[in-house]
């Protein structure tokens, strides 16, 4: 059996080059998801952004303007995200090196006021250079996971449109909800101040 690879890969300069050539307008659900499938990011471009740690998945700013940010998160095998939403802005994701799974979640009930909520697991979807993802804004709840059955890092790339500073996280086990502060690993390449890995 044949592994399909990409019929092309583009360096990250001309990737975050035509994101910018895509119109406002455009900046939408299918569009930028088409972009992605057909661009995939050479993952040799990437180096000087990329930073792993063994306790916890990095996020690492590459790209930033008015209209989106674009990150790269880099997993250790058996990383996970907690289970979060994307403060009601567009997202979508490509992986260039690695593969990841997208475990999407419906929210049944969510009280503001006490911090309450219920979900169900939805669809699950493996994500690879060929399959890039996007976040459905009527479920926008999901969790992002590099199970230890992969056997390998990964790195993703993500887009947010508009770019955000906090989201909501949830709990299953503990039935809560709350909105926490996002933060970078590195931007543009360096470490944070603060950042160890």
């Amino acid at each position: 059996m044949s592994v399909q690879t990409a019929a092309h890969s583009v360096p990250l300069d001309q990737f975050v080059a035509g994101l910018c050539a895509i119109p406002e307008e455009h900046f939408r659900v299918g569009e930028v998801y088409d972009y992605l499938k057909n661009n995939p990011v050479d993952r040799h471009s990437l180096t000087p952004y990329l930073y792993f740690s063994k306790n916890h998945y990095t996020r690492n700013l590459i790209f930033r303007n008015e209209l989106f940010a674009l990150i790269a998160i880099c997993w250790e095998t058996g990383q996970d995200s907690q289970i979060h939403n994307h403060h009601n802005q567009n997202c979508w994701m490509t992986i260039p090196i690695g593969r990841l799974r997208v475990q999407n979640y419906h929210v049944v009930e969510q009280n503001q006021g006490t911090g309450y909520c219920r979900l169900e697991p939805a669809d699950s979807l493996d994500v690879h250079q060929l399959l890039p993802a996007e976040v459905d804004p009527a479920e926008p709840v999901h969790q992002v996971l590099n199970l230890a059955e992969f056997n390998e890092r990964a790195v993703s790339l993500h887009i947010y449109s508009r770019p955000f500073e906090r989201c909501l996280v949830y709990s299953l086990e503990a039935s809560q909800y709350r909105e926490i502060p996002l933060h970078y690993t590195s931007e543009y390449g360096k470490l944070c101040e603060g950042e160890t890995l």
